[in-house]
C-alpha cells in the first residue's frame, strides 16, 4: 500500500549547492518535486546560509499549491548563537531557527566536524553548570516573538534538556534528527520519550533508516514513534543528499516502509501531516 501523502510538510529539506556534500536537487527541484507530490509545506534547510530570501524566490516559482519556508542554522557562518542574524532571518519570513548544527561541540567531539574541515572547539548553547548563555535566552525570546519552531541541531544531550526543560512549555521546540548516528548527540527513544514529556516534539527523518547513510531500520523508528506517541512526533527526510532519494520521493518512501512495519495510515498522516503543519501554522 502506498500512504497518502497530500498535505505533508517536510520540515527538513537539503537542497545543492552546498559546500560540504554533494546534493540531489535545488531548491527549486525540491519546491517543484514537492508539490507534485502533493505536498502541504517543505522547509529549505542549509547548514550555511539562511534560506528564508530564497524560500521567498522558490514560493514565486512554484505558485500558491505548496508553502515555501526558509530558516536559519546557528552555525559559525553567520557568527554562532547571533540573536542579530536571527532577528534579521525572522523578519525575512524564517520559520525554523536550528541551534548549532556541524558547528556545535557535540559534532566537533564526535569527529563529524574535522571531517567537513569545520574547526573547534565548536558552539555551545549553555555554560559550564548546562545554564543557557545569555545569548541562547536573546534568540530563544525572538522564537518566541515570532511564533517560529526552534530546533534543537546538532548540541549534545544536556544541552538537549536545558533547551526543551527552558523553552518548549511556552515555545516550539523540535528535536532535530533525533537518534540519528551521524550528527548530534544520538538520542535514544528513552530520551526521546523524556524530552517528550517535558514538552518537546520529535523529528524523526528518513535519512537515519533509508538511503546510503541509514544506520537505523525501519523497525526501529516505529519503536521509537511507540515510545514517544504519534501526537509528539513529526516524519522529514533530512535528505537532499546525491546519494540518497529526492526529498519529496523519500517522504513517501518512508511513509510506505513505517506502514510495512505495522503503523496505520492515520498515525504516519498524523506525523507527516497535521502536526508538522501544526508547528508551521499552515493549514
Amino acid at each position: 500500500m502506498s500512504v497518502d501523502l497530500t498535505g505533508a510538510a517536510d520540515l527538513h529539506c537539503h537542497f545543492g549547492p552546498d559546500p560540504h556534500r554533494e546534493r540531489s536537487v535545488d531548491a527549486f527541484e525540491a519546491g517543484s518535486e514537492a508539490a507534485g507530490a502533493g505536498h502541504r509545506a517543505v522547509v529549505l534547510k542549509s547548514h550555511d546560509s539562511p534560506t528564508a530570501s530564497l524560500a521567498w524566490a522558490v514560493q514565486r516559482s512554484v505558485g500558491d499549491e505548496i508553502s515555501v519556508f526558509g530558516g536559519i542554522c546557528c552555525d559559525r557562518e553567520i557568527g554562532g548563537v547571533n540573536p542579530a542574524a536571527v532577528e534579521v532571518a525572522l523578519g525575512l519570513g524564517a520559520r525554523i531557527v536550528w541551534l548549532p548544527t556541524l558547528s556545535s561541540r557535540q559534532d566537533f567531539d564526535n569527529g563529524i566536524a574535522a571531517q567537513l574541515g569545520i574547526p573547534g572547539p565548536g558552539i555551545v548553547v549553555t555554560d559550564a553548570d548546562d545554564r543557557l548563555l545569555p545569548e541562547t535566552h536573546e534568540v530563544l525570546a525572538l522564537v518566541k516573538q515570532h511564533d517560529a519552531i526552534l530546533a534543537t541541531g546538532h548540541v549534545s544531550a544536556a544541552e538537549h534538556y536545558a533547551i526543551v526543560r527552558d523553552f518548549a512549555r511556552t515555545g516550539k521546540v523540535l528535536v532535530t534528527h533525533a537518534t540519528e548516528d551521524l550528527a548530534g548527540p544520538n538520542l535514544t527513544a528513552e530520551q526521546c520519550h523524556e524530552l517528550a514529556d517535558l514538552g518537546a516534539w520529535i523529528e524523526l527523518c528518513a535519512m537515519t533508516c533509508i538511503g546510503g547513510l541509514a544506520t537505523r531500520t525501519v523497525a526501529e523508528m516505529v519503536h521509537t514513534i511507540r515510545a514517544v506517541g504519534p501526537e509528539h512526533v513529526t516524519l522529514g527526510t533530512d535528505f537532499g543528499q546525491k546519494i540518497n532519494p529526492h526529498p519529496a520521493a523519500g517522504l513517501q518512501t518512508y511513509a510506505d516502509g513505517l506502514y510495512s512495519e505495522g503503523l496505520n495510515e492515520a498515525e504516519i498522516r498524523r506525523m507527516a501531516c497535521d502536526n508538522p503543519c501544526e508547528l508551521l501554522g499552515v493549514e
